[in-house]
């Protein structure tokens, strides 16, 4: 018997109903979408194709404020990357990392910008390799660039690849645009913990949405 089946099901509903309520995302609700290109070092050895291997991918971004406070207030910044053809059975890899602390522990850690300037998945991935490693960025300073980055659970950031932003896409486009960052890859899986619920909670929420 599952006990935590209720628990998971009553927040993702909860989350589900508060996007229909609010008319948009609960988390994330406001942001902008660009093509963008990703060029990979390809020095790597985490046991995930996309960190280790060399070569350049065209990909989709997504930048957004996390509870879409109008600006000067702080909030924290999320940005998710698409990679075609990277996913589990070819689709695509989503990758959500969101403004948090940059040294170790901090990095489970959201802060709202400008306090947190280094992104992190905040919760790790698992290689094929058995690795767990926290997914990472930090940008460059232009607004269009940024660092990939990755670490261990207690090491320190070690760039993998950057992201350049192209073109903004028509905010029609950019709404329509649904992430799922809790499918990973085959050999590049979230961690358990809390994925059932995260995983429920952007279906949901995703078909309640206008």
């Amino acid at each position: 018997m599952d006990l935590l089946a209720i628990p998971r099901a009553l927040t993702s509903t909860t989350l589900a109903l508060g996007t229909a309520l609010r008319g948009s995302r609960v988390f994330h609700p406001r942001g902008r979408a660009a093509v963008a290109s990703v060029v990979a070092d390809g020095d790597g050895s985490w046991g995930a194709r996309v960190l280790d291997e060399a070569g350049r991918h065209d990909v989709v971004v997504r930048i957004s404020r996390g509870a879409g406070l109008p600006r000067p207030l702080p909030d924290v910044i999320g940005l998710a990357v698409r990679f075609p053809g990277l996913g589990r059975d070819g689709g695509p890899l989503d990758v959500l990392v969101n403004t948090a602390g940059g040294p170790p522990g901090l990095r489970h850690v959201f802060l709202p910008h400008p306090l947190g300037r280094t992104f992190s998945s905040v919760l790790p991935y698992r290689t094929a390799t058995g690795r767990l490693v926290l997914l990472g960025a930090r940008s460059d300073g232009t607004g269009t660039g940024w660092e990939l980055l990755a670490a261990p659970l207690t090491g320190g950031w070690t760039r993998w690849g950057r992201l350049t932003l192209g073109a903004e896409l028509p905010g029609s486009e950019a709404e329509q645009l649904r992430f799922r960052p809790t499918l990973g890859a085959d050999d590049l899986q979230p961690v358990a913990l809390f994925r059932d619920v995260r995983d429920r909670s952007y279906r949901e929420s995703q078909a309640l949405r206008p």
